[in-house]
């Protein structure tokens, strides 16, 4: 498997390494290198940096899926303790945890904390080969380098040069984070490489000591680097051709031929078999991570029918005996006779679509993480799970049909097929891709905005599909592109994947493969002539002679599992269309693009959520079913009324209102857009056009039935918040709504530019009331609305004139920004009261020169709540406009008679604070990641909606004072 083991930057917290402090030597097994003396300066002591390790930790573990289950890291924690008795780092409180990341890989936290990747323990061949890399790791905690480095920079950005108890860490680390930005080298990694190879120097001694293979290390590294022995020569170093891998692998084997023969002889042979076993399990592993933890519940309950997410992919197996059907947090099994579910299979990761194999008996799918599962159809379980390690991931993908072999094209523009179990390279070519100006900047923005724990960014550059046998991978684009003059035209390629020898291709097959194509059986293909998309069609694979001349345009394509009929998506007005191949005609439309064909019969979703069963010819339907036990996917409504009876969520085609009291639906319906449900159980939400149904705020009365359709909504800027309607229109007269996807151009009197010169508005959602109307001639705001506190906010750029003439009016702002160090990337926000638009605070927000951007703000009393991308809650006063503290954290929530402030740092994980001192108060941990967070209007409760379709009641009443210090 290939991959490249690298210290992250998290934050900035570098794991570089340079120097060792003095230690005590075990007598027969010494290090095999000297080691110097720490030279560098450290303000903190153990006791603070682990204090600091706790902050970065905070900081960052959302952003990771960390796993802290001892059912599969005592394992781990054993191999850590085993290493960490031969390093005179026992001060620190070492913890070892498994983490997603794309790569094989690991990194250290100051104070003590291991993080070591799955695909990592995937990727070691055995123990000794997974101690090594940990021994490196611990290697750097031995020079105690992120407090060295966290010394330097709290010096060269904040001027800082001593720290205090652990709040005072806590303080300094978060201004650290805000001004990062100011001195962008104080974050620069010092001589990256010397540190590598100090901590692989410490970290083998461990190794030796602790009585693993001291080769280990080296055999492991040629191994994942792809270095192939290559250590490089006094030569190469000197013309400077010598690639770090080489150069860390030559020192390596050198401080391994000086380990003493003692420590050889003291090895401690490792258990394979208990290897591989533990290894099965950390790569089976699912779940969020840790163990449930709650007190003080008042309530639990299943929400009862739970919510139905949005089928998004319909698929029959190839014998036609099963389905598959699959939502944006999981597939659900069904058979055909009868019609009926039989297991669901939970994805919590982001999954590809899922496929029968050829045979029909299991079932595969790949995750945006390279991670590949196989489930038994007849024993409903997971038999087998497989990490693919790539050193440079992936642009895009294509898993086989038998879900052995993947195609990866990677950001060189190689095409590969990979071994899914091995993770060896099968076959590649080089180049094989060009992109365009265009492409270009979508790739660098796709790897530059790439989130952690995503391996494959699915940038579908190409049209790559194996053959429904999986003997041919085939793969193609159209050129001409500006950055390699001689890829023009169609660049096709077919590769048998049983000799990986490249097959001819006439130049009929090239064109249709280059502009877009599917498989239809083995034996044909149907692809998009992309000089003339009337001469389309079928063509007969791989000789390429051409069956069937037939109009294509869309590349969203897919075939029936069996039938001469080709799934276009979308057409025209609908999300899909079936075309007969044979007619060369769209014998059937559908609003939902969920839906596959096994001759004679078709299966969709229908209006009321359950699958159908149709015969194709009548559109008759031959049965329906229900599916049962979803996870809640993205939801687009969450609300719950003021005294936490009534709960309304909404998916992106259906919603429901829950009555809590009686724990029963009281009213399903399509998908809305906005809600609000009274203590009365009168609800009011906002409901999309389809078909003669005009866009409108419609009102329920949910113990009688009665409905009453409100007006309809002409502007396509007017949203549903709550009880209330907030509309962005243009300020010029001439200008009218458009309709939704209508292109016009600047110069169009349609055409509105929403940044400048525009009203905003606020309506009553319940009576369509006009409550007030504001205009900005200048720069619009950005508008967060907050119906359950009553307030708006809206936010300029302080550069902005819209934001300058508000603060030259307020001497108190106009002061305080003229004390502003830097105005670049700095926020000036307004709060409204949401019923009157008139000011009630003004607040001015330095961001370090961006090193922070807002993601939410809202007023709740005399505090204003940021959110931004460092995963942080800042508290404001209103009254004074100074920041009054910080927590790690997103997803907030105020109880304004206790002075409470809920977050969710990590899924799952909650945790409550005395709103006016930020002192943690209490957490609770759920076994799933939560929705919806709401305190009573008391105080002494907490509702919480978890991603599993649970309610929680938690009682809060004894938090309103601050825990004793």
């Amino acid at each position: 498997m290939k991959t490249k083991i690298v210290c992250p930057v998290v934050a900035f917290v570098l794991c570089s390494i340079m120097v060792y402090p003095p230690a005590a030597q075990p007598q027969k097994c010494a290090p095999p290198v000297a080691l110097p003396a720490a030279s560098e300066p450290n303000i903190f002591s153990t006791e603070q940096e682990i204090f600091l390790g706790d902050a970065v930790a905070e900081h960052i573990q959302r952003s990771y899926h960390v796993i802290e289950d001892a059912a599969v890291t005592t394992y781990l924690t054993a191999i850590g303790e085993r290493l960490t008795k031969h390093l005179p780092i026992n001060e620190l409180k070492f913890q070892f945890f498994l983490v997603d990341l794309p790569d094989a890989n690991a990194f250290v936290l100051p104070g003590g904390r291991i993080y070591v990747s799955r695909k990592l323990v995937a990727a070691a061949q055995n123990e000794d080969e997974l101690a090594a890399v940990i021994s490196h790791e611990l290697g750097h905690l031995v020079a105690h380098q992120s407090a060295i480095d966290t010394t330097r920079m709290f010096k060269e950005v904040l001027g800082v040069t001593q720290v205090g108890d652990r709040r005072d860490v806590f303080e300094k680390y978060n201004r650290l984070i805000e001004n990062l930005r100011t001195k962008p080298g104080a974050a620069k990694v010092l001589d990256r490489e010397k540190g590598q190879l100090t901590a692989d120097q410490a970290g083998l001694f461990a190794l030796v000591s602790a009585g693993y293979d001291p080769s280990a290390m080296s055999r492991f590294w040629d191994r994942i680097t792809d270095t192939k022995g290559k250590t490089g020569s006094w030569l190469s170093d000197l013309f400077g051709t010598t690639r770090p891998e080489e150069r860390r692998l030559r020192e390596m084997l050198k401080v391994v031929e000086q380990v003493p023969a003692e420590c050889r002889q003291s090895a401690v042979s490792s258990k394979p078999e208990a290897f591989k076993q533990w290894q099965a399990q950390v790569v089976a592993y699912s779940g969020l991570g840790r163990k449930e933890s709650l007190h003080g519940v008042i309530n639990k309950r299943q929400l009862s029918p739970p919510l139905r997410s949005d089928i998004d992919w319909i698929r029959f197996s190839p014998d036609g005996k099963y389905l598959l059907a699959q939502d944006d947090a999981g597939i659900n099994v069904l058979t055909r006779e009868p019609f009926a579910q039989l297991f669901r299979i939970e994805t919590p990761d982001y999954a590809y679509y899922a496929k029968f194999t050829p045979d029909s008996r299991e079932i595969i799918f790949l995750t945006e993480n390279l991670r590949v599962e196989r489930w038994s159809v007849a024993d409903q379980k997971q038999v087998e799970v497989d990490e693919v390690v790539l050193r440079k991931g992936c642009l895009e993908t294509e898993l086989s049909p038998d879900g052995k072999l993947l195609a990866c094209l990677n950001p060189e523009f190689e095409l590969a097929i990979i071994n899914v179990q091995s993770g060896n390279t099968l076959w590649s070519r080089k180049d094989f891709f060009a992109p365009n100006y265009l492409q270009y900047l979508m790739i660098v923005r796709a790897l530059t905005n790439r989130r952690v724990e995503t391996n494959d960014l699915n940038l579908e550059l190409l049209h790559m599909h194996f053959s429904p046998d999986g003997r041919y991978l085939a793969a193609g684009y159209h050129g001409p592109y500006e950055f390699r003059r001689t890829a023009s035209g169609d660049i096709a390629e077919v590769i048998d994947t049983s000799s990986f020898a490249k097959i001819a291709l006439p130049d009929s097959l090239k064109k249709l493969i280059a502009g877009g194509f599917v498989f239809l059986d083995k034996d044909r293909l149907v692809g998009i002539n992309h000089d003339n998309t009337k001469k389309s069609g079928v063509a007969k694979f791989p000789s390429g002679e051409i069956l069937t001349e037939v109009e294509l345009w869309r590349q969203g394509m897919s075939p029936a599992t069996r039938g001469d009929y080709l799934l276009i998506r979308p057409i025209k007005d609908y999300a899909l269309g079936v075309m007969d191949l044979k007619t060369r005609t769209i014998a059937k439309v559908n609003q939902r693009a969920a839906l596959d064909i096994f001759d004679p019969y078709f299966v969709s979703e229908m209006r009321n959520g359950q699958l159908g069963l149709y015969r194709m010819e009548q559109n008759e339907v031959v049965a329906t079913t229900v599916l049962t036990n979803f996870t809640l996917g993205r939801l687009r409504v969450a609300e719950i009324s003021p005294d936490l009876k009534w709960l309304a969520l909404s998916s992106r085609s259906r919603g429901t209102v829950w009555n809590l009291t009686k724990g029963e639906a009281a009213i399903a319906l399509r998908g809305f857009r906005g809600g609000f449900v009274t203590d009365d159980g009168d609800f009011f939400a906002e409901f999309p056009k389809y078909e003669e149904a005009e866009r409108n705020v419609a009102h329920f009365n949910l113990a009688t039935g009665e409905v009453v359709p409100g007006p309809k909504l002409e502007d396509n800027n007017s949203h549903q918040y709550g009880q209330y309607l907030f509309t962005t229109r243009s300020a010029k007269a001439d200008t009218k709504p458009r309709e939704d996807f209508e292109l016009v151009e600047k110069d169009d009197p349609k055409y509105v530019d929403y940044r400048r010169n525009v009203i905003i508005e606020m309506s009553d959602a319940r009576t369509m009331k006009l409550l007030w109307s504001q205009t900005y001639p200048k720069e619009s705001p950005r508008v967060w609305i907050a119906p359950s506190y009553e307030t708006v906010a809206a936010l300029w750029n302080v550069r902005d004139e819209s934001a300058q003439a508000e603060i030259k009016a307020d001497p108190k702002l106009a002061e305080r920004q003229a004390a502003l160090k830097e105005k670049e990337g700095d926020y000036f926000v307004k709060f409204l009261d949401i019923n009157t638009g008139k000011a009630i605070g003004r607040l001015l927000i330095e961001t370090g020169k961006g090193s922070f951007r807002l993601t939410n703000v809202f007023a709740a009393g005399d505090w204003a709540i940021v959110s931004d991308t460092q995963n942080r809650i800042l508290v404001y006063s209103l009254k004074t406009g100074e920041l009054t503290g910080r927590v790690f954290g997103g997803d907030a929530t105020v109880s304004l008679v206790n002075k409470l402030l809920c977050v969710e740092n990590e899924a799952g994980k909650l945790a409550i604070y005395d709103l006016e001192t930020l002192t943690k108060l209490d957490e609770f941990v759920f076994s799933s990641p939560t929705s919806l967070l709401r305190f009573s209007a008391d105080g002494r409760r907490l509702f919480v909606l978890t991603d599993n379709q649970s309610i929680y009641y938690l009682n809060v009443s004894a938090l309103n004072k601050p825990a004793a210090k």
